[in-house]
């Protein structure tokens, strides 16, 4: 709606995998180096860990995009309830299984395939999101011996688990889980300054030649958005919208002030 007023080629900020738009701050940086180093070193597993909307299933995505085709399968799977049979029955349909009467007949299952992966020279990954979900016992244990699933000694494949800062706590009451962690990798919210400069790429990749918001508007996103990007997205995208309405020829502080007393201002359903 916005785009042609601001004479943008498309949206600059969408909450949605587009590689062009990606921002390296220091620690997406610096998560995507200790991640990539796990799987390329072909460990059992590693943990990526940081607050909602810090980008962390951007990150694994950067991560598959860029690796070469050696490194398959590449499954990707949200914790959405803690059923470890019903995950290992859905992991195993996921990598072509028939339908499993069973967990235990989904695992070897899995462990067949991936035996066979290795045979023709690749390494798999899988990467499990939102695990902080699981607080079962069991739950964990299905997910260690997933990580242990050897050929020749070596790992079948690297999992990556993804979660809120949630989880560190539990991994402390699971010494036999957090052993096999090669690497930690913990995603925080952008600097202020990071802030300022993200905004102005999205803006860039987008199209924008000129600045479009003040420094003072610039400065109260970061406030605003504590550094977060899925934040820091949903500010600006109403921001600029607001400005567009009024027809102002910048967006300024106050744009992104209201809209973020409208978004506070709205109660939760």
């Amino acid at each position: 709606m916005y785009t042609g007023f601001w004479k943008l080629r498309e949206q600059p900020f969408r909450n949605e995998f587009r590689p062009s738009f990606y921002f390296p701050s220091g620690s997406h940086q610096a998560a995507i180096l200790k991640v990539r180093y796990a799987v390329e070193q072909r460990h059992a597993s590693t943990l990526l860990v940081g607050p909602a909307g810090t980008g962390k299933s951007f990150v694994t995505e950067l991560l598959s995009a860029s690796l070469p085709d050696s490194y398959q399968p590449i499954v990707r799977k949200t914790a959405l309830f803690d059923d470890p049979e019903a995950f290992l029955v859905d992991l195993a349909e996921e990598l072509g299984s028939a339908p499993q009467r069973s967990g235990y007949t989904a695992f070897r299952y899995l462990e067949e395939t991936l035996t066979k992966n290795r045979s023709e020279d690749r390494h798999g990954i899988l990467i499990i999101d939102n695990v902080h979900v699981f607080q079962h016992q069991r739950t964990w244990e299905v997910l260690r011996n997933l990580m242990t699933i050897t050929v020749d000694g070596q790992p079948a494949w690297t999992v990556i688990l993804v979660g809120h800062p949630l989880v560190l706590p539990m991994m402390e009451q699971l010494p036999h889980v957090d052993e096999l962690l090669a690497i930690k990798s913990f995603l925080r919210p952008l600097t202020a300054d990071e802030t300022r400069h993200y905004v102005e790429h999205c803006l860039r990749q987008a199209g924008a030649t000129d600045s479009i918001f003040t420094p003072e508007a610039l400065q109260r996103a970061a406030d605003l958005s504590g550094g977060i990007p899925r934040r820091i997205n949903r500010l600006c995208d109403l921001a600029l919208l607001v400005a567009y309405a009024e027809k102002s020829p910048r967006v300024d502080a106050h744009h992104v002030e209201a809209v973020f007393d409208e978004l506070c201002g709205i109660p939760a359903q």
